[in-house]
């Protein structure tokens, strides 16, 4: 296991205090990514259905262990299970496969039937796998037997499904806006959250207490919602350029916002951090930033990356759809300390500070 250095005690002022690992693809481009629970291992996807087990200690091509997985069609999404000894990944296929990580076998595999899973998520104690699919569906299955205990419906496509860490919710965001929680004792829809701004949510993070959800969408509308009542307790907003006033000046996209229609960037990724008390959001295209969860307000850039002889501010990692090519997916660990990240078909593992650089005032 590598050492873990609290990143925030550390003074990041180049790529190489950050980056742990490299992986190449073996075949053709990343799609799918996990990492475990201490930081040790990296389980990821290929477009070309391949699976594959990483040493996080050892960069480069050499893995630990390769798996079929599902090809020749796309790995959608992959987790690592907290028992250490297996993993789960999804494909266009329509398959949900579980692999012991031991022997290289499968488990098992279970199906979704007519409808194509788009999103992937499985629950902290390993024991539920929840499969969001293109007709509105969500399909959840016991890991442990195969067996599934429920179907979700609803209209729309999925476009982002979320266990809380405390397994008692499931977050799911849909492509027309609108974001369900879920009981996962009754798997009853416990609230619907108001549909503000008529744009897919696809960003979903819970608090590490589970007591908030933060969503973000395409037209970069954030916000943050209580668990317990599903009443809003801020909004926050991804922004070309935060400081721009528009002239002349143009009615909000949704109410309590300032973004316009021409300052529209999608949020595609979120985070917490280890305590709670900031977000980390990756904004389309342009820089990613820290909120404030309570208030709402921007604290800051992402700029752990500095050019000292340029006196230039850099984040190599978290631009989205950017110069031709896209960071797919995110993982990060329970702790919150290492992150992995996808650019076609490079994984990456870094470090990741909360540190944010300030907004200039």
């Amino acid at each position: 296991m590598i050492p873990c250095v609290l990143p925030f005690l550390q003074p990041a002022r180049g790529a190489e205090d950050l980056e742990i690992a490299e992986f190449h693809a073996r075949a053709g481009n990343m799609t799918a990514t996990a990492i475990s629970k201490d930081g040790q291992f990296v389980f990821t996807g290929e477009d070309d259905g391949l699976v594959t087990l990483w040493n996080v200690n050892t960069s480069g091509t050499a893995s630990v262990r390769n798996f079929k997985g599902h090809f020749p069609r796309q790995v959608i999404a992959c987790a690592l299970l907290s028992d250490g000894r297996r993993a789960v990944s999804c494909g266009d296929d329509d398959m949900i496969d579980i692999w012991d990580l031991d022997t290289g076998g499968m488990e098992r595999q279970m199906s979704t039937g007519n409808s194509i899973p788009v999103v992937m998520s499985c629950s902290t104690d390993g024991s539920l796998a929840a499969a969001g699919c293109d007709d509105g569906q969500i399909f959840i299955w016991n890991i442990a037997t195969g067996r599934r205990v429920a179907t979700l419906p609803y209209k729309t496509a999925l476009c982002g499904i979320q266990f809380s860490p405390d397994g008692k919710l499931l977050a799911a965001g849909y492509f027309d806006g609108r974001v369900i929680i879920w009981d996962t004792a009754k798997w009853s829809a416990r609230e619907t959250l108001p549909d503000s701004d008529h744009a897919s949510v696809g960003a979903l993070a819970f608090s590490p207490d589970s007591k908030l959800l933060a969503t973000g969408n395409q037209n970069g509308g954030g916000f943050v919602w209580n668990t317990a009542d599903g009443s809003q307790l801020t909004a926050f907003a991804g922004y070309a350029n935060p400081e721009a006033t528009p002239s002349p000046p143009v009615a909000p996209v949704f109410p309590g916002s300032s973004i316009t229609p021409d300052e529209r960037n999608a949020i595609v990724f979120l985070c917490f951090s280890p305590d709670g008390s900031m977000l980390l959001g990756s904004v389309q295209d342009n820089a990613p930033r820290f909120w404030d969860p309570k208030t709402g307000s921007l604290l800051g850039y992402a700029t752990w990356y500095v050019d000292e002889q340029a006196d230039e501010h850099y984040d190599i990692r978290f631009y989205m759809a950017r110069f031709g090519f896209t960071f797919s997916t995110a993982a990060i660990t329970p702790k919150r300390d290492f992150i992995v990240l996808m650019k076609e078909n490079l994984a990456q593992v870094w470090r990741c500070p909360w540190t944010p650089n300030p907004t200039e005032q």
